[in-house]
């Protein structure tokens, strides 16, 4: 199978509803008993409230969709970037798309870069782990109540 380059760029308002199922059809893979829908336009609202930057990755050859993943980046110090979203669907799992989009994101950080996972969501654990970061912590995840860890990557 041919597939054309990844490419990556800022999320404008127009990409707002292909983003809301993206990220919807992503985490209801993930996690079934949640309702993404709901939870969507307080998502929207906290990003746009804290100057989150969100990109999205796209294909030519992706369908009806183009957009293919996304990128939630929120600077909270100088010298500390938080990863707050990585959404892509299960159709691009071990594409690499994933990887293209972690890349992107340790560049735009100046020297730590964070994230907070779900403590069983084991396919993020070990795909981050693989992404060389280190786990530094634990907590509980306000929305859902389910225990997570945070996750560093130092440049």
């Amino acid at each position: 199978m041919s597939m054309t380059a990844v490419t990556l760029r800022r999320a404008g308002a127009a990409d707002q509803p292909a983003l809301c199922s993206l990220w919807c059809t992503a985490w209801q893979e993930t996690y079934p008993a949640f309702d993404y829908r709901a939870r969507w336009p307080g998502m929207w609202a906290h990003w746009q409230g804290s100057q989150a930057e969100i990109f999205v990755a796209s294909r030519e050859d992706a369908g009806a969709s183009p957009i293919i993943g996304m990128l939630v980046l929120i600077q909270k110090a100088s010298d500390v970037l938080e990863l707050e979203q990585i959404a892509l669907p299960s159709s691009e799992r071990g594409s690499g798309t994933a990887h293209l989009l972690m890349l992107f994101a340790k560049q735009r950080a100046r020297s730590v870069l964070r994230l907070t996972v779900n403590a069983f969501n084991d396919r993020a654990i070990r795909f981050y782990e693989r992404e060389d970061f280190e786990r530094i912590g634990s907590g509980v995840n306000p929305a859902s109540g389910l225990p997570t860890f945070d996750y560093e990557w130092r440049r």
